[in-house]
């Protein structure tokens, strides 16, 4: 169980920033994409940063998961410490999606990528959270 812990903490973690600089390369760069979830009557960004979410929030609840699965583990004076360092990505994608948004040609494919782009930093502190708990109560 431990092993399996670690692994999909990582996992998660991983996941979380590279969906999150994948959506930064498409973005600075231009690029094209093919929507795994698509919603007519989004333009492009709209649907970029939906499939993004939808992407990010089952990373969180499998990073909840593993919490609930690590709670018997953890001592009760135990204290888990948030890597602040660790959130410093999401913040700089969340920025480069919101200088992004304001390129978008209505104001609400502009609300919905700032509401998305901010929406991705709160949810990495949860996935960021599990993976530090987890590593944390299993050190060896």
């Amino acid at each position: 169980m431990k092993e399996l812990s670690k692994i999909l903490s990582v996992f998660i973690n991983v996941a979380n920033y590279g969906v999150g600089l994948a959506v930064a390369v498409i973005l600075l760069f231009k690029k094209d994409f093919v929507s795994v979830f698509y919603v007519s009557g989004m333009s492009s960004n709209e649907s970029l940063f939906f499939n993004m979410l939808l992407f990010q929030a089952g990373l969180v609840l499998l990073g909840i998961l593993l919490i609930f699965m690590t709670s018997d583990a953890k001592k009760k004076d135990m204290t888990v410490e948030f890597p602040v360092f660790y959130e410093i990505v999401p913040l700089i994608i969340s920025a480069i999606s919101i200088y992004y948004a304001f390129t978008g040609e209505t104001a609400r494919e502009k609300a919905i990528v700032i509401a998305i782009a901010v929406l991705y930093s709160v949810l990495s502190i949860p996935i960021i959270y599990s993976g530090a708990r987890i590593f944390q109560i299993y050190k060896k």
